[in-house]
């Protein structure tokens, strides 16, 4: 018997075409370049029919049919055009005019409007209504990306149907009936969705606009520019419409492996940075105790001068993730070979001990991948404050019947959607997975652990074992509590009985291009073990490397804070608020001499610093960028940079002419094709494979390579349970939150005005006991310091901890942290 799919043969205006059985009669006359007319159908959503546009005459049939529901079959004979079909056509846009304002000259949607575009190819050309047309006040402001306007929707359902279907986040509703229906949130307030892009991308009107698009472009006067969207470490796939030399709009480029059509409102909206008045444009370099400006020349020989006195080893290199694949090359090579330190490390944020330090992180499976899963067990992972297209894929798998399983120490904002959701006290997740574990081999549930019930890990268990395509994803939250590692051994145990590899869900930007790149301390680019590949690198790069053994970054920070650092070099990176714990860097800042900061803004880092030279963001680069799933991906310049700005590897390469050694590349492809003559599985637009690292991370006696055997031992995390203070009776869960205001997100004003003033999520007992109620001010108070924050009361955590996001510069949670402790606890006052 054949295998091949069930097919049938019909005809379409005359022409012969053969499809897969299931196949509907509009997608098959796409095959055949027929187009029919379309408003409510997307091809992403199951058809609805309710527009009626799409409507063809099949032989044989009493009344006209909607080709985007009905299903073709053999010797179906279909015309598209006859003059039925037309007047169908021409009623359907009649009517939907009616009440349609006939303002194109003002709409924000002028010139790609499908409605317009249909009303001229299918319309009557004149309308019979002369009656007065439905009247809506408008626009109507539903949030800080969203207007609405009741007078232009055409009841479609595209964006309802994309927030129950696609996001499963129900952000638009329909209300009413009849001649009053419309498109709204309850009671209009703001819209709560991380994806609402999508919703105006799709709508086929101007209904739905952008507020930081409003009358800013029209489609023509746009150029458009093919890139990659790096604000977090999915990599999605863009179109920057460029006015002058200004990113006016961000819209989603269709990629199948990655993010498919869509995009999270950070990529829709997080690229207003770019053309900040704040950008550096000129070097900085510190004199009289202030930070003036200097030229390039002046900046460059000042660094040099101050490398050349220092031995290589006591120079040590921080940061990556926000240059591209080439940038991080170069780093490495200048680094190793002309600087001749071997410290150099992209993984600012992990903390000392962490057990992310000994792993290679990203996905073990591509992302297109996700979809097909029939369980995925989440632990310490929030997809939707941390890879929100992720989510997408993983609730398409959920409509195909996947079940999802999360271990958290928080409930996730898509709770709902979770079959089995073992939300612990933090720092007893590895508990939780042991229970997991027992339950899923056969052994007896126990007692509950963790503030989780033995029978709903026993549910869980249930679904793990069924699993016949499980993925499992250990995300930040999970690595780097204090049973970060314990945990990390059950999960893996769980891994070894479901026969899959974990994904370590964990970095942000192009922290994976700048590992591929080579800015790990003992990785050669590509991934693979640094003693490996020396011998190939020296001849390749014409140099020796740095001896010795290089420094981890939290080894890089404890060298610093003890007086083992001359010269401390960071690029697109900000210490003072992306390392765990504040105080390590408080510490490293006084103790080094001499602190470079290269970066696009002057950060909390780059005002404490001797000289700043201006690099350029990666929307103004040529170059490759990787994703979490190890793709790599060309981005494209789409506009210049401010005033004296420089590319990465532009500065690297001066640097390395200034200390007396030439590496001068033509440009980017260049600098690829070098990389891949280290790195044959390096091609563009495919995954390069994930290499394991073997490294032993904690506390342990290091040296310097060269010089008097100076040791260094970085402190872990103290073992044993959170100390008990009544003065601070809270526990600190340090998270993500999708929209923050960073660096860059603070001066991207859509994203700035989504994440709102700094946050602790609290439960309602402990904020019943400290007389808090929602949206008060609040001080949340640790031993190591205070920060103000604004109180969201929720039942997504257990009694006795505190919730507070990363990112918001204003009030940087690292500034409670203590990482000495197994726990930073903290109490929690009403201002």
């Amino acid at each position: 018997m054949s295998g091949a799919a069930p097919t049938v043969t019909l005809s379409i205006d005359g022409r012969t075409v053969t499809v897969p059985k299931g196949t509907t009669i509009w997608h098959a006359a796409q095959q055949l370049r027929i187009d029919i007319p379309i408003f409510c159908y997307h091809d992403r959503m199951p058809p609805l029919g309710a527009c009626r546009m799409c409507l063809v005459q099949v032989e044989q049939s009493p009344k006209l049919a909607t080709s985007c529901t009905l299903e073709a079959a053999d010797g179906m004979v279909v015309h598209t055009a006859t003059p039925e079909v037309k007047a169908a056509q021409e009623g359907i846009l009649e009517y939907l005019l009616i009440n349609h304002p006939l303002d194109c000259p003002i709409c924000d949607k002028g010139g790609e409007c499908p409605l317009q575009d249909q009303t001229f190819r299918y319309g009557p050309g004149r309308s019979r209504y002369v009656e007065v047309k439905r009247d809506f006040a408008k626009p109507v402001s539903l949030g800080s990306v969203l207007v609405l306007d009741r007078e232009r929707c055409i009841l479609c359902w595209r964006c309802v149907r994309f927030g129950e279907i696609i996001a499963g986040d129900d952000a638009l509703k329909g209300f009413e009936r009849g001649f009053h229906s419309e498109i709204n949130t309850p009671f209009t307030l703001p819209v709560q969705s991380k994806f609402i892009g999508n919703a105006i991308a799709i709508c086929p009107v101007g209904a739905l606009t952008a507020k930081p698009y409003r009358f800013v472009a029209r489609p023509w006067d746009n150029r458009r520019v093919s890139s990659v969207c790096t604000l977090c470490g999915v990599g999605c796939a863009v179109v920057f419409d460029v006015r002058g030399n200004v990113i006016q709009r961000t819209q989603a480029r269709e990629s199948r492996e990655v993010n498919d059509i869509w995009l999270c409102d950070l990529g829709f909206f997080g690229h207003g940075y770019v053309r900040h008045g704040e950008r550096l444009t000129e070097p900085l370099v510190r004199r009289d105790g202030a930070l003036q400006p200097a030229s390039w020349d002046a900046a460059l020989e000042l660094v040099a001068r101050r490398i050349r006195a220092s031995r290589g080893d006591r120079v040590a290199l921080l940061g990556g993730a926000r240059m591209t694949n080439e940038d991080a090359y170069v780093a490495a090579r200048v680094f190793r070979t002309v600087v001749g330190t071997p410290h150099l490390d992209c993984r600012l944020d992990a903390p000392s001990g962490s057990p992310s330090l000994d792993l290679t992180w990203g996905m073990t499976t591509a992302i297109a991948e996700l979809a097909d899963r029939d369980v995925v067990l989440l632990v310490g992972c929030d997809l939707t404050e941390e890879y929100p297209v992720l989510w997408l894929r993983l609730k398409e798998a959920i409509g195909a019947g996947a079940s999802v399983i999360a271990v958290t120490p928080k409930g996730l904002e898509i709770d709902r959607h979770i079959a089995h959701h073992l939300v612990h006290r933090y720092g007893e997740g590895s508990a939780v997975l042991a229970a997991l574990w027992r339950a899923i081999t056969g052994g007896p549930a126990g007692a509950a652990v963790g503030g989780v019930e033995p029978d709903r890990v026993t549910a869980a268990a249930g679904a793990l074992a069924r699993a016949s395509r499980p993925l499992v994803m250990i995300g930040r939250t999970a690595l780097d509590a204090p049973d970060g590692a314990s945990l990390l051994g059950q999960a893996r145990a769980i891994c070894a009985r479901l026969d899959a590899a974990p994904s370590v869900m964990r970095g942000r930007g192009n922290v994976f291009g700048a590992m591929l790149g080579g800015l790990l301390p003992d990785t050669a680019p590509g991934g693979r073990p640094l003693a490996d590949l020396r011998g190939e690198l020296e001849q390749v790069w014409g140099a020796p490397l740095a001896p010795g053994r290089g420094f981890t970054a939290p080894e890089i920070i404890e060298a610093a804070g003890s007086g083992q650092v001359d010269v401390l070099y960071v690029i697109g990176g900000d210490p003072a608020t992306d390392l765990p714990d504040r105080s390590r860097w408080t510490s490293a800042r006084k103790r080094a001499p001499f602190v470079v900061v290269q970066d696009a803004f002057l950060t909390e880092t780059a005002q404490a610093a001797d000289v700043v030279l201006p690099a350029l963001v990666l929307p103004e680069k040529d170059g490759t960028v990787s994703n979490l799933e190890g793709r790599v991906q060309q981005i494209r310049s789409a506009v210049q940079g401010p005033g004296a700005a420089r590319g990465d590897w532009q500065i690297l390469s001066a640097l390395a002419r200034a200390l007396g050694t030439m590496v001068a590349y033509s440009g980017w492809e260049e600098i690829f094709d070098e990389m891949r003559s280290l790195v044959p599985e390096l091609r563009l637009g495919e995954r390069a494979p994930l290499v394991p690292r073997a490294r032993s991370s904690g506390a342990e006696a290091v040296t310097f390579a060269q010089g008097p055997a100076a040791s260094l031992e970085v402190p872990r995390r103290r073992a044993g349970p959170p100390p008990l203070d009544p003065a601070f009776p809270l526990t600190l869960i340090v998270g993500e939150a999708l929209f923050d205001q960073g660096a860059m997100s603070a001066r991207a004003g859509a994203i700035a005005d989504l994440a709102g003033e700094p946050w602790a999520m609290l439960h309602r007992d402990d904020a019943a006991r400290a007389a808090i109620a929602e949206g008060d001010p609040v001080i949340v108070t640790s031993r190591r310091g205070s920060i103000a924050l604004r109180a969201r009361l929720s039942a997504a955590l257990l009694p006795g901890q505190v919730y507070v996001p990363r990112g918001f510069d204003a009030a940087p949670v690292n500034a409670l942290v203590d990482l000495s402790e197994p726990v930073t606890r903290v109490r929690v006052q009403s201002l």
